[in-house]
């Protein structure tokens, strides 16, 4: 089951918001590991490493990742490499069948259903593993906050960031009026 409910706000946002509840704010809450660079995996197929390259500077600028998120990136990116070579192989068919005449529509269609031997048609093999990735590639998305509704729930790093009006001695708890 999901996450139920709103994700508690990052002490760092509720300072940041003026903390209206007027509650001590633990700005040391959670593990904030220094944000760093991790190597890249070289296990990694061609697409990607061009998505690890293109998102890491990205992440980094966000402070969203660390040395210890190496891992979950690189299933993200591994996910997102095979998503787009099956694309590009469903592409691929779709261009055949239009060469040889049939129309572009029609073209999908025979891509996307396979048929059995007793003459049931069924989804295609090469579209459902697409549908998985696609699946698989959004739920890693929301791990590092790049999607749009998923940015809510993640927390930068506090340990190298600094924001606007925040002292960079306060530690710990903390109290704000």
């Amino acid at each position: 089951m999901g996450a139920r409910g709103p994700a508690p706000k990052p002490a760092i946002l509720r300072l940041h918001e003026g903390n209206r509840g007027r509650r001590p704010i633990n700005l040391a809450d959670g593990v904030n590991p220094p944000v760093e660079e991790p190597d890249i995996p070289k296990h990694l197929c061609r697409e990607a490493r061009k998505e690890w390259k293109k998102i890491v500077p990205e992440l980094l600028a966000l402070g969203l990742l660390t040395k210890i998120d190496r891992s979950a990136l690189a299933m993200y990116c591994q996910v997102h490499g095979r998503m787009v070579e099956l694309e590009v192989a469903f592409n691929r068919k779709i261009d055949a069948l239009v060469e040889q005449g049939v129309n572009y529509n029609d073209a999908v269609s025979l891509v996307s259903v396979d048929v059995t031997p007793s003459g049931y048609k069924q989804q295609s093999a090469l579209f459902s593993t697409i549908k998985g990735l696609r699946e698989e590639c959004t739920r890693n998305l929301a791990k590092f906050g790049m999607s749009p509704s998923d940015r809510a729930r993640v927390t930068p790093s506090s340990n190298q960031l600094s924001f606007p009006g925040m002292d960079k001695s306060v530690t710990g708890w903390q109290k704000f009026a």
